[in-house]
């Protein structure tokens, strides 16, 4: 009797209350402490998509070389090389349609293979997108080449005669002065060539009679055209001592977009807003507003800077704040992001619709550049994204906008512009987050994400900036810091007030009082950090400059994020990898990685109905026999079903009631058989 009741009176210790209450406990600390955890720390960031990546420095490297060929025949060897590059990609499709990837899902046990089935392709297919784009770059540039070359400008360039020209002026003139001379630099859209008609674009180098020209104004020129540096998207250069006359004022898109930038000059009271426009800046030193404040609100807000004091734009440079008068990806978000919103109660199509007719409208009125251009592209890309219900992906937009443009102008290729707005932007978008996180550890998240925007966006541009100006500037990240809030301001008051003008010009001017104190704010913020010491320091000029101030980033960046070292280390890794000499597909075909240590052949058993990870996938039986491209065979038998081996009476527990507290499972291989909290019949 006292055995029986020993041994329904015992209990096994995984029915104690105490390790359960231990348990909870131990589970509430740790949601307490992941509540608690760092943002950056405990949120896993995302995949980096690069894809498409390598065809749009295809595309980039193709059109800067074909648009740099010079002579009558520059488009025969650029046509030549898209036929073979057209050649290219028709060879590679039969490696291509012969790639069966896997039809499994991801599988995440131990001894599975690490990639996941969805994203695995060929180098086949990643070089056939490349081969594609450049065929279809080269093929473009050829026909733009060949057409440019039998333009009236072109011939007018080449016989060096006397020609009579008429354009629409494109740009506002502005003045350019230098210890020798003083141009007005303007761009003409040359319509006729001594009556032929042209599609052309020539830039004026001239004198003072153009400076009281505004954009849009049709006029008649006679002179003898200079030529343009290979490259140049401009056919020909107008000289000084041209022969001007105006044939009518601006009128239609270019006259509406003239009367509202004139219009924002008049509400912030620029100097030369309904005159003379290159005396911006003088007479403002009686101003409440410091000198050239009121001439960088246009700037900031249109891009309209013709009208910058000399000084202003000299410290602005050395700082790097020159991008703040340049319309980019930043008005592009504001514009969409405003508008988006306040579009919410409609349908996602209706509101990316209206989203593409603001987006038109922002390049009409800021003007197209390669900046303004490289932003569009993008913003279209995103709404597209937003028509089919896909998520947002900056690094896939940015190229594929990239390519689309490269695609649509070629000598865009070679515009600094451009690609200053897609190095800072890939930069942005690719390095901002692990530099925020890395500096979250010595900073506040606030401030670590503030910092790390400019930090990333100068070290991208740094070595194209080099190619420009063949200097580093040591302030330009703390300048920056400090003038993109009142950047922002600006842009979204001033982008108000030169809308609200034409309406209500008393409201504009009210409106238009925060765009005057963020632009004070700048104006300040550069000519103090302008005038620091060391605010310039001397650099190699040329591409060796660019690639040794490249060098130096890389080489600081690996000495202060280890984990960048590590990255590193990984890409070599796996680069050494895939240049090793194989022979057939890719990973689903290769020898299977050894599975881990503690896995056993259970963690490889597959669900009812699913194929096994690491067996090999084709489209039949008959086509896996006769695949000669399959180097490792691997046969796979269904493994037998485990039993449990029969014991004797002996070792069979002892019966017990029903209201019994002997659980009816095994006990842990932990439990000790001499221990006094093992069950009964182990003892």
């Amino acid at each position: 009797m006292s055995e029986g009741r020993s041994v329904s009176t015992s209990r096994a210790p995984w029915d104690d209350p105490a390790l359960y209450e231990n348990l909870r406990q131990e589970q509430d600390r740790l949601r307490r402490r992941r509540r608690h955890a760092h943002a950056t720390s405990s949120k896993v960031p995302e995949a980096l998509d690069l894809r498409l990546l390598a065809p749009a420095a295809t595309c980039w490297a193709s059109a800067w070389w074909a648009v740099g060929r010079d002579g009558s025949a520059a488009w025969r060897p650029v046509l030549l090389l898209a036929a073979g590059c057209a050649a290219l990609a028709a060879a590679l499709v039969v490696p291509v349609l012969r790639f069966r990837p896997p039809r499994h899902r991801a599988d995440p046990r131990p001894g599975a293979p690490e990639q996941d089935p969805q994203t695995i392709g060929t180098i086949s297919a990643s070089l056939l997108v490349c081969a594609l784009c450049a065929a279809t770059v080269l093929a473009i540039s050829a026909t733009h080449l060949w057409s440019r070359q039998r333009d009236p400008l072109t011939m007018a360039v080449a016989s060096g005669q006397p020609v009579t020209l008429i354009g629409t002026v494109s740009q506002e003139p502005r003045v350019s002065a230098t210890s020798r001379s003083t141009l007005v630099i303007t761009a003409l859209d040359v319509e006729q060539v001594e009556g032929r008609p042209s599609s052309l674009r020539a830039t004026v180098l001239a004198d003072k009679q153009w400076l009281s020209l505004p954009m849009g104004t049709r006029v008649q020129v006679r002179t003898r055209l200079r030529p343009t540096d290979p490259g140049r998207a401009e056919a020909a250069i107008i000289p000084k001592r041209a022969g001007l006359k105006v044939l009518s004022p601006p009128t239609g898109v270019l006259g509406a977009v003239t009367s509202i930038r004139s219009g924002l000059a008049q509400a912030v009271g620029a100097q030369g807003a309904g005159g003379a426009q290159g005396a911006g800046g003088m007479g403002e030193e009686t101003d409440v507003w410091p000198p050239g404040a009121r001439a960088l609100v246009p700037g900031v807000a249109l891009g309209d800077d013709h009208a910058l004091p000399a000084q202003v734009r000299e410290d602005m440079r050395t700082v790097s704040m020159t991008h703040l008068t340049a319309v980019s990806g930043q008005h592009v978000a504001i514009v969409l992001g405003l508008g988006l919103a306040a579009l919410g109660v409609l349908p996602r199509r209706w509101r990316a619709l209206l989203g593409v007719v603001l987006l038109t409208a922002l390049v009409i009125l800021v003007r197209p550049s390669g900046s303004v251009l490289r932003a569009a592209t993008m913003g279209a890309v995103m709404l597209l994204g937003v028509v089919a219900g896909r998520r947002a992906a900056s690094v896939p937009a940015l190229c594929a906008g990239a390519i689309v443009l490269l695609l649509t102008d070629p000598w865009q290729s070679r515009d600094y512009g451009f690609a200053l707005s897609v190095v800072a932007t890939a930069g942005i978008v690719i390095g901002s987050k692990p530099v925020a996180v890395h500096l979250s550890g010595h900073l506040p998240r606030w401030l670590a994400a503030a910092v790390a925007l400019p930090l990333v966006a100068q070290a991208a541009c740094g070595p194209i900036l080099v190619l420009l100006q063949p200097s580093v500037g040591v302030w330009s990240v703390p300048a920056n810091l400090l003038s993109e809030p009142a950047a922002v301001i600006a842009t979204v008051s001033g982008l108000l007030a030169a809308l609200t003008f034409p309406v209500w010009p008393a409201a504009a001017t009210v409106i238009a009082w925060p765009a005057l104190a963020a632009c004070s704010w700048m104006v300040r913020v550069a000519g103090l950090f302008a005038h620091l010491p060391g605010a310039t320091l001397p650099w190699p000029a040329g591409l060796t400059g660019a690639l040794a101030l490249g060098a130096c980033e890389i080489g600081v960046l690996l000495l202060v994020a280890p984990r960048a070292r590590r990255a590193l280390r990984e890409g070599l890794r796996r680069l050494t990898r895939l240049t090793r000499p194989a022979h057939g597909r890719l990973a689903p075909w290769q020898r299977p990685e050894p599975h881990a240590p503690g896995a056993s052949a259970t963690h490889r058993l597959e669900s009812a109905g699913t194929r096994p990870s690491w067996r090999r996938s084709s489209s039949s039986a008959p086509a896996r026999r006769s695949s000669p491209t399959v180097r490792y065979r691997v046969f796979w038998s269904r493994p037998r079903p485990r039993t449990r081996p029969p014991r004797s009476r002996a070792s069979r527990p002892p019966p017990t009631s029903p209201t019994s507290s002997t659980p009816s499972c095994r006990p842990p291989c932990s439990a000790s058989p001499d221990s006094s909290t093992s069950p009964p019949w182990s003892r």
